[in-house]
């Protein structure tokens, strides 16, 4: 009898098996995408951080600014010197992925002073308070999400029940 030699996988089986491993983790990323609650989730966490940072902007700098909803993205607004709104540049309109929408409930804004067409739907003042609002985050027309506030408290996000 010789002496034994030990016996292990080559450098080269190693490899195969985690090239195996990446294809299969590939295809079943392919084959389940982002699911619709998680877009939902990710979309209205994105819009309270953006109303968080519209409420601090405005505080600070003492502007007015709005959000524009459509069914399929928003847009930021600033109010002017002259008094008419305008697109922010600051913030780029955003547009949803598909199968994604919005439904926005307001208060109704009564004698609105301010001029032009497209105006906000949602306020967000230099005192710190914004539009009351309920925003429906819907994914293929069922709201998952809501995102509302009293016009005074933070805005909350919760799962539509």
């Amino acid at each position: 009898m010789g002496p034994s030699r030990a016996r292990g996988f080559t450098l080269l089986e190693v490899l195969l098996v985690i090239l195996v491993i990446a294809l299969f983790s590939g295809l079943v990323g392919m084959l389940n995408p982002d699911s619709g609650t998680q877009q939902v989730r990710r979309e209205g966490e994105r819009l309270r951080g953006l109303l968080q940072l519209l409420r601090e902007q405005a505080v600070l700098t003492n502007r007015e600014y709005g959000l524009r909803f459509e069914p399929d993205g928003y847009a930021v607004q600033r109010l002017e010197e002259h008094g008419r709104w305008a697109p922010n540049q600051e913030f780029a309109r955003q547009t949803l992925a598909p199968n994604l929408s919005l439904r926005l409930e307001t208060t109704d804004l009564l004698d609105h002073p301010y001029q032009g067409h497209d105006l906000p739907q949602l306020l967000v003042l230099s005192s710190d308070e914004t539009t009351p609002f309920t925003l429906w985050l819907e994914y293929r027309g069922q709201p998952l999400l809501s995102l509302s506030s009293d016009g005074i408290q933070e805005p909350l996000l919760e799962p539509v029940d």
